[in-house]
């Protein structure tokens, strides 16, 4: 007969056993909801989103242009004399340039943003050259962990970079090529051309971690990067303005709690930061 205290022991014992077994039931629950929701959230870039997101983009190319080659002022902040004096005492200016809100087009986004920096003492040859230098990207840029360059010709660039970021459930890393063209346009004025096509995803989820999606389908935070720069020499230094345009997908109803944090946030907060480090790099 078993003793009152070796009856306790295993009474005990199947108590764990049983708890443990709810526990691993739960955990795999979890887990293959989780798997649900990741299945849910890849799509595929479609060939009528990209068609929408160029035409877009040629109508600011047409903009920039009148800058560009004299028919306006050169920078969108000397059109308002207020502007230009935020970014001359130090501040940034940051704008979107779609009333407020990303622009809708069939199964995706087009996030539009104007940032401007005043890099004091510093020649615009420096500042050419830190956008140009891949190599460095990776010491200079927070949300770059790897970079390098890819192929240079005179002043065509294409470089790499690993991009990397966390702000919801889902980190987010991409690998991104991008051509870069810095033209000389008058003594102390420089526009740049960049253009980021090949975006792609890496697969953070819990069962395909490290895996890498084709290019054109993931989770969409990010499938085109075009970013124009207008480099205009004052007094010692260097007024800085880059227009961003990316695409993303759309913000499916009921996920805009995964996808919202990525989507409506990282264009400006990714402009913010490249006019922030890039003025920081050229100073130092």
């Amino acid at each position: 007969m078993k003793s009152g205290r070796s009856m306790h022991q295993s009474s005990r014992c199947k108590k764990y056993q049983d708890t443990g077994r709810k526990l691993f039931t739960t955990l795999a629950f979890v887990m293959l909801n989780v798997h649900r929701l990741e299945a849910q959230l890849v799509v595929k870039l479609s060939p009528e989103t990209v068609a929408a997101f160029e035409a877009y983009t040629r109508q600011v190319e047409s903009q920039l242009n009148e800058r560009w080659n004299g028919q306006k002022k050169f920078l969108y902040i000397e059109d308002d004399p207020r502007n230009e004096q935020q970014v001359l005492s130090g501040e940034l200016f940051i704008k979107q340039m779609s009333n407020g809100h990303p622009i809708e087009i069939k199964d995706g986004l087009i996030h539009d943003w104007l940032g401007a920096v005043y890099i004091p003492n510093t020649p615009v040859e420096k500042v050419i050259t830190i956008l140009e230098d891949f190599d460095r990207h990776a010491e200079i840029y927070p949300a770059v962990s790897k970079s390098h360059t890819l192929q240079r010709d005179e002043n065509n660039v294409k470089g790499y970079w690993r991009l990397q970021q966390k702000r919801g459930l889902i980190p987010v890393i991409l690998d991104v090529e991008e051509d870069a063209h810095y033209t000389r346009l008058a003594p102390g004025k420089w526009k740049g051309q960049n253009y980021a096509r090949s975006i792609t995803e890496v697969d953070t989820s819990l069962f395909t971690r490290g895996r890498k999606f084709p290019l054109g389908e993931g989770h969409g935070y990010l499938w085109r990067l075009y970013g124009y720069w207008s480099l205009e020499s004052f007094k010692s230094g260097v007024l800085a303005e880059c227009r961003t345009l990316s695409l993303s997908r759309d913000i499916p109803q009921g996920l805009a709690w995964a996808v919202g944090p990525y989507v409506q946030k990282m264009p400006q907060d990714s402009l913010t930061s490249t006019l922030k480090e890039t003025r920081n790099a050229a100073s130092k």
